[in-house]
């Protein structure tokens, strides 16, 4: 249990505002809604922005990374457009305008997508950090096997 505090302790603020901000929307989803349709948008931004940077900030984006992230956001974008034709909308065109009924989807998916990555991420740093503690390991038992030289000039 020490280990899984300490995760949460060390938990950069700006996730826990990122969920905060989450759930917010997902409680707010519970209900029925009338919103313009660039407020709409905000979510599936924000989740595909999180997605591209993790993409392109952890690896290299080479196509063994890229091609099943876009099979995986095509896959996405069918299944959402499947589940929305299940929700009757009304629209205002005029205004932009979309009335959308409310229902635990988007918290469910919120909370589901938010743990994925946080949990992704934190065995990322997990594995990260054993690579590091193992290069030393590694160089540690080399230098105890290794015969000693002079190496002052070197430095």
């Amino acid at each position: 249990m020490n280990m899984v505090l300490q995760i949460v302790v060390n938990t950069p603020p700006w996730v826990w505002v990122l969920l905060a901000f989450l759930l917010f929307l997902g409680i707010r989803a519970l209900q029925p809604s009338t919103a313009p349709l660039w407020r709409i948008a905000i979510l599936p931004t924000v989740f595909c922005v999180w997605g591209v940077s993790g993409l392109f900030s952890l690896h290299k984006p080479t196509p063994e990374r890229v091609v099943p992230w876009l099979v995986a956001i095509a896959v996405g974008i069918g299944i959402g457009m499947a589940i929305s034709r299940l929700q009757p909308v009304r629209a205002d065109k005029t205004r932009r305008l979309v009335r959308v009924p409310g229902g635990p989807l988007t918290l469910v998916l919120i909370l589901g997508i938010f743990a994925t990555k946080y949990v992704f991420g934190v065995l990322h740093g997990i594995t990260l950090t054993g690579m590091f503690v193992g290069r030393f390991m590694g160089l540690w038992r080399q230098y105890q096997a290794a015969p000693h030289e002079d190496l002052s000039a070197v430095a």
